[in-house]
């Protein structure tokens, strides 16, 4: 029987489980996969070599611009994220999958998703579940 995955996910967290019943019918989350984003936690020195005014010109220090880089990282981040669901859900059988992440990112999310992933979509929470505990994120879906 196929089973209904589960997707959880921000900027730095992203899990996969798959919901699971026991003969009496209760039902369970088992953890599939786990990916931490440890870069994103980063201060912005720390991924950047060069730092305002560490290079010289011939008119003085230069002040150098960040162009968007954590705009840029967050983009990166989300591009990553829907790759990643679409490989899990290529790599694991089911029947359906929900999805929760939070409103600022859902929707870029979802728009990167192959039209045959989205498909099977059957929920879709604007909210942060990542760090919620196992036993409680089927109530979060079952509302």
């Amino acid at each position: 029987m196929l089973s209904k995955l589960i997707i959880v996910a921000d900027l730095q967290h992203y899990k996969l489980f798959t919901n699971k019943q026991d003969p009496m019918g209760r039902e369970s989350l088992e953890l599939l996969e786990s990916v931490d984003d440890l870069e994103i936690h980063q201060k912005m020195s720390e991924k950047v070599s060069d730092r305002k005014g560490n290079f010289t010109s011939v008119r003085g220090s230069g002040s150098g611009e960040d162009h968007n880089i954590e705009l840029e990282e967050e983009r990166r981040r989300i591009k990553e994220i829907a790759k990643q669901i679409s490989q899990s859900l290529q790599n694991n059988a089911h029947k359906c999958w929900y999805l929760a992440a939070p409103k600022a990112i859902n929707n870029k999310i979802v728009e990167l998703l192959d039209s045959s992933v989205k498909e099977k979509m059957e929920k879709n929470l604007h909210a942060d579940l990542t760090k919620i505990p196992e036993n409680e994120l089927l109530g979060h879906f079952n509302k």
